[in-house]
């Protein structure tokens, strides 16, 4: 009965997201929470449309998440309630995604980015614990417990293993590199919208490319890695706020993964996108026997785990 409920409730939060919140929070997302404006929700628009895309294309049944369940919030509101030094969370027990507005709305192109990545994170797998676990607190000496067990690739450990301190999660690399390398492929599509057409022209004339590239020689003499032209999201044009795709050393290990999965089964695939396809597929349905099966028969047993 628990579990029945808890699965009800989730198609509840992502459907009609506020009306089932409890009140409080209700109240919480009304106190803090900006009004989105035309352009924020075209883009919220595209994510959906472009994650359903993906979602027919793999064979999938496509779905919308509602535009409520998207929030811009201040950063001291954020920092309070979300991870730091991140730009957005997905909150997948309560089927939200929550935006850093510092960090979201510099410029629409960052904007896009973000919601696509976080869109995509939460049309991916997910999968919770529904257990009763001793609670001292309550009058029966129980209470239902709910717990995040499985994010798109990404495994969880069981209730029992997080209970005595043990907790442990598989695969997040993975992960992030199948989300993030869709989002950047995405993003591509999102650029041919008209109304990106301003922010288009900007990234790819003269001024923007210079900028790119001092920008970038800048991070090289900071001893980290040079920025490649085409991972930047946006630059501003005294180059304080710019923004690049994220996990870029997680997309290098999946496209060598794609490589050389390619090379083992070069009947069954003709391109590295259609390896890619296959991680893409595993991220939505959460099945990882494919993926695992490509991998250990490229690299050998044992290796996928």
């Amino acid at each position: 009965e628990e579990k029945a409920k808890a699965k009800e409730e989730l198609y509840g939060l992502l459907f009609s997201h506020v009306d089932h919140l409890p009140e409080e929070k209700q109240e919480q997302v009304k106190k803090y929470e900006f009004p989105k404006t035309p352009e924020e929700n075209l883009i919220i628009g595209f994510s959906n449309e472009e994650t359903n895309r993906l979602r027919t294309l793999l064979g999938l049944q496509p779905y919308t998440i509602s535009t409520e369940n998207y929030h811009i919030i201040p950063r001291r509101d954020y920092n309070e309630y979300c991870s730091k030094n991140s730009d957005a969370t997905t909150y997948f027990d309560k089927q939200a995604i929550i935006f850093d507005a510092e960090s979201a709305r510099p410029n629409p192109l960052l904007f896009s980015a973000i919601a696509l990545h976080e869109t995509l994170h939460l049309k991916g797998f997910f999968a919770q614990e529904v257990e009763e676990v001793e609670d001292k607190k309550e009058k029966t000496g129980k209470k239902i417990k709910k717990t995040s067990y499985r994010e798109g690739v990404s495994v969880g450990a069981l209730q029992k293993y997080d209970l005595s301190g043990d907790y442990h999660k598989h695969f997040k690399g993975l992960h992030e590199a199948i989300v993030s390398t869709q989002e950047k492929k995405s993003f591509q599509r999102l650029l041919e919208l008209p109304e990106m057409a301003e922010h288009k022209n900007w990234m790819i004339s003269e001024e923007a490319m210079r900028l790119k590239a001092e920008k970038s020689q800048e991070e090289r003499e900071k001893d980290k890695d040079a920025i490649p032209d085409d991972e930047f999201i946006w630059i501003s044009k005294d180059k304080k706020i710019w923004g690049e795709f994220p996990y870029p050393d997680s997309r290098r290990v999946l496209a060598y993964l794609c490589s050389e999965i390619k090379k083992q089964f070069s009947d069954e695939y003709q391109t590295t996108d259609d390896v890619f396809n296959e991680f893409l597929k595993s991220h939505f349905t959460g099945n990882l026997l494919t993926i695992a099966r490509l991998v250990e028969k490229t690299f050998g047993k044992g290796s996928f785990r």
